[in-house]
């Protein structure tokens, strides 16, 4: 009897399971109709920056159409992080499917693991393809204007720190999951928490203090990275890891425990 327990509920059966589950999600998430929209708007409003080059910001140029490029990324990335998870979640909830799959072997915890993991492959080859579409346009118009500016090269470190950010965004929209009533709900919820981990570098007092516990997601701002000295980099990206999985794990378990006392 041991022996088929390992097997059903051992670590190489959960990921697995988890492996199978993040498979089907990345599946259905690439047939949703609204990440469907949000992505295309994303590569066009992205590629539009493109257009920007007929009008004249001097010097600036380049880094004007990479602060846009990227601002179109991170509000687009943000948007799909909150809402891919809460419909998701919400069609297997209607369908029945997580019914099926939670009376089994599938615990909630790898239940969760799974829609993460799907969501959080969609996240990179979304952010992944606009970093590559906005360093083709920059690589572009700089030899246009010959001069290849060093700022190419972070793009693809600011869309890794970018994806951080978003997969927390996709982790908390998962807590929310857990105890919500429909995917609207899940998702504004997930956006208006969002919010609160980009407010969370403001001065707060009194009542406020208590989003203090809340993840900083400013921290995943690349101006750091761009800015700051090269020997101080690496440490802080370290300490940047630590506190990302940190806060995956303490988001998990906390959507794993939701969805456990959830009524079905």
């Amino acid at each position: 009897m041991s022996r088929p327990d390992r097997q059903t509920f051992g670590l190489r059966a959960s990921c697995g399971r988890i492996r199978v589950l993040a498979r089907q999600a990345l599946r259905e998430a690439l047939h949703l109709r609204l990440g469907l929209l949000v992505g295309m708007a994303g590569l066009g409003l992205c590629g539009g920056a493109a257009g920007l080059r007929q009008y004249s910001f001097g010097q600036a140029e380049l880094k004007f159409m990479a602060d846009f490029g990227g601002a179109v990324t991170g509000l687009t990335s943000m948007v799909l992080a909150a809402l891919v998870p809460a419909q998701l979640f919400f069609r297997d909830l209607e369908s029945r499917t997580m019914d099926v799959l939670l009376t089994r072997t599938v615990r909630r915890w790898e239940y969760l693991a799974g829609k993460f993991a799907g969501t959080a492959c969609l996240l990179a080859g979304y952010i992944g393809i606009l970093s590559l579409l906005l360093t083709m346009i920059l690589v572009r118009q700089g030899r246009q204007l010959g001069e290849v500016q060093p700022v190419l090269f972070p793009i693809f470190f600011a869309g890794a720190l970018l994806w951080m950010k978003c997969t927390l965004v996709a982790a908390m929209t998962l807590l929310v999951c857990s105890y919500a009533g429909s995917a609207l709900f899940a998702g504004c919820t997930g956006l208006m928490l969002a919010l609160v981990g980009q407010l969370r570098s403001l001065p707060s007092g009194g009542a406020l203090t208590v989003l203090q516990v809340w993840p900083n997601l400013t921290l995943f701002n690349p101006e750091k990275l761009l800015t700051g000295p090269a020997t101080m980099v690496g440490p802080w990206l370290l300490g940047l890891a630590f506190y990302w999985a940190a806060y995956l794990l303490l988001l998990g378990a906390l959507a794993s425990y939701g969805l456990k006392h959830r009524e079905f």
